[in-house]
């Protein structure tokens, strides 16, 4: 995936310190073994991303994908294994009543439900909420998009068909020049999209990406 060396190319320019944190990329070993653990068929550009880089050290606060973190394999299988054990652990009547609440943009991309065990993260907030590839969409959504979902996020976005796209789709807003670098408080930099000029990536997308 071309794209995943032009995005270092900008990491290395922009946030040299977020380039330097990234890990090297899982084996076809560590993939192998990650797949049959979880009993998913992965696409193929998540095996490619994950060969490009395993995740990041979490050295530094920010991380590649505006701002999010970038899960390691083994922090990824910790992820769906907990929200596994919230599916196995919830009521029908619970997981029914959440559902409730939950959209999908576009209409019919993202299943309304609260949790999948087909959403499998690569970036994560810190505050519960991630960014993942769906092995389960719905009619309309196709298999591997990348949505955001998590215990804040009720209004499901199918933000790119792929992460292949998702990754071309950043690159081509960076190069447009939609980021925003700041130092904070504790002297590190946060990394966020200018427009709109929001602090939580999440919060951009439901700007950019707006309900129908």
């Amino acid at each position: 995936m071309q794209s995943l060396n032009e995005l270092e190319v900008w990491l290395k320019t922009h946030l040299p310190e977020v380039a330097a944190d990234l890990k090297p990329g899982a084996t076809e070993h560590d993939l192998q073994v990650f797949s049959t653990v979880l009993d998913v068929k992965l696409p193929d550009d998540f095996l490619q991303l994950y060969a490009w880089h395993n995740g990041q050290e979490m050295s530094v606060n920010a991380g590649p994908w505006y701002g999010l973190s970038f899960l390691p394999l083994d922090a990824v299988k910790r992820e769906c294994e907990m929200w596994r054990k919230v599916l196995e652990e919830s009521s029908p009547e619970t997981l029914t009543s959440l559902a409730q609440s939950m959209k999908s943009t576009p209409p019919g991309f993202v299943k309304r439900q609260y949790a999948n065990a087909l959403w499998i993260p690569f970036a994560y907030d810190w505050g519960g909420n991630f960014l993942g590839g769906d092995l389960s969409p719905d009619e309309d959504g196709a298999y591997g998009q990348v949505i955001n979902f998590g215990r804040d996020e009720d209004r499901k976005i199918a933000v790119s068909p792929s992460i292949s796209a998702f990754v071309s789709w950043m690159l081509n807003e960076l190069n447009a020049g939609n980021f925003n670098i700041k130092v904070e408080g504790d002297g590190g930099r946060s990394f966020n999209t200018l427009m709109p000029e929001k602090y939580h990536f999440f919060d951009a997308l439901a700007v950019m990406f707006p309900e129908s």
